[in-house]
């Protein structure tokens, strides 16, 4: 999660610093910033639509419209009323709009809960417009409206109303991003902060704001990343990541096969909630095995374990209090009224809760001798593995 942190920060430092540019920029500079939210928007759909993350996709699109609406409606090109009621409407809805993109489940673009989406975002312009020229002061001065402490809001350029929509919004989403610990809804979270330095900004607010939809942009390729390397059941890195560590290898290194012994038996007797547990918790066990050792998934109650720079008969140990570390746990079944998160006093287990014995098969190669590519230790490990599982299971192999 630090990229998720330095990078948004750094694209947001890079356009503070372009809008404090003091004289002309260079011609090619500033070329570029005048298609620069073009290009973001571009990028966002067509990325958004690749990789069927509608949100994302409509969230750029809400900046973009953000965007107009301030060029279109600014100061000097309408009224100052009019101007002030465009800015009040964008001030308000944009947080809002972000921060409910952000908590909606994940429904695509072209699809009819997609379309929906788009079709009221678009449509918020068009009503903001007929409020102000159907001249319903009420709703006008509504916006405007004074909510809080003139001493705490004297130096915030938006009126009060908009900046408690930012504050709910902010917090909303971020609560949302802890829990989750996702990168597109860190990239959210971030956005609205530029989107929040975009309304406050009295030089170049479509900078900020094309910021905003690049960091979701970055965010969207940093989650897809993470999918195609990282198993979301287990938390552990894939088998894409270890096919990739592998092909990384120096000479002197171990690799483990190890497989979940009658995985197969347990989902058909208890289902797969109950399998789908047993897995996070041998995973658990694995990633901390310590001592250097890299964990992964790489099938369906298989994973594999690398030990750079070691022996076999210095890994051997480890493996063998690993094994007997899972076959000694066990595995208790919840039962219907077990909470889903783990209370601050746990009671003690009833002697009478059902324990699933949970066990292991490893095998073991190291790179020597005749074993020289990954490939061929990765097949000797394999060899080994089956070897285990002949001769009884729960054991390890050499």
């Amino acid at each position: 999660m630090i990229s998720s942190f330095v990078i948004p920060a750094g694209l947001l430092a890079l356009t503070a610093l372009a809008t404090r540019v003091v004289g002309p920029l260079p011609d090619d500079l500033a070329a570029f910033l005048r298609v620069y939210p073009w290009i973001v928007l571009v990028a966002g759909v067509l990325l958004g639509l690749r990789f069927r993350r509608g949100r994302v996709v409509i969230a750029v699109v809400a900046i973009a419209l953000a965007d107009r609406m301030l060029l279109r409606f600014g100061a000097g090109t309408v009224g100052e009323d009019a101007a002030r009621w465009a800015f009040n409407a964008t001030a308000f809805l944009l947080p809002l709009d972000l921060a409910w993109l952000s908590m909606a489940p994940e429904r695509g673009t072209l699809t009819p809960i997609g379309f929906a989406r788009l079709t009221l975002i678009a449509a918020q312009p068009a009503v903001a417009a007929f409020v102000w020229l159907s001249y319903q002061p009420r709703l006008v001065s509504l916006l405007g409206r004074r909510v809080l402490p003139a001493g705490l809001t004297a130096a915030i350029r938006m009126p009060d109303v908009a900046l408690v929509a930012f504050a709910g919004s902010f917090v909303a989403v971020a609560v949302l991003c802890a829990l989750r610990r996702n990168a597109l809804e860190a990239g959210f979270l971030w956005a609205l902060v530029a989107c929040f330095m975009a309304l406050e900004s009295n030089r170049s607010p479509s900078l900020y704001l094309a910021t905003g939809g690049l960091i979701l942009v970055v965010a969207l390729l940093e989650s897809t990343f993470a999918m195609a390397f990282r198993d979301s059941l287990t938390g552990l890195a894939s088998r894409r990541a270890f096919d990739e560590a592998i092909e990384k290898l120096a000479a002197g290194y171990v690799i483990a096969m190890v497989d979940v012994d009658h995985f197969k038996a347990v989902n058909d007797r208890y289902g797969h909630d109950v399998g789908d547990q047993i897995l996070r918790m041998v995973a658990s066990r694995l990633e901390a095995a310590g001592n250097g050792v890299r964990a992964y998934r790489v099938g369906g109650e298989e994973f594999a374990l690398v030990f750079p720079n070691r022996s076999r008969d210095e890994v051997l140990v480890d493996l063998e209090n690993l094994r007997a570390a899972i076959a000694e746990s066990g595995f208790a079944l919840r039962s219907a009224d077990r909470p889903t998160r783990r209370p601050k006093r746990v009671k003690p287990r009833p002697e009478s809760a059902p324990i699933v014995a949970v066990t292991v098969s490893i095998g073991v190669a190291e790179s020597s001798g005749r074993l020289t590519r990954p490939a061929q230790v990765l097949r000797a490990a394999d060899t080994a593995l089956y070897k285990a599982k002949r001769e009884g299971r729960n054991r390890v192999c050499v």
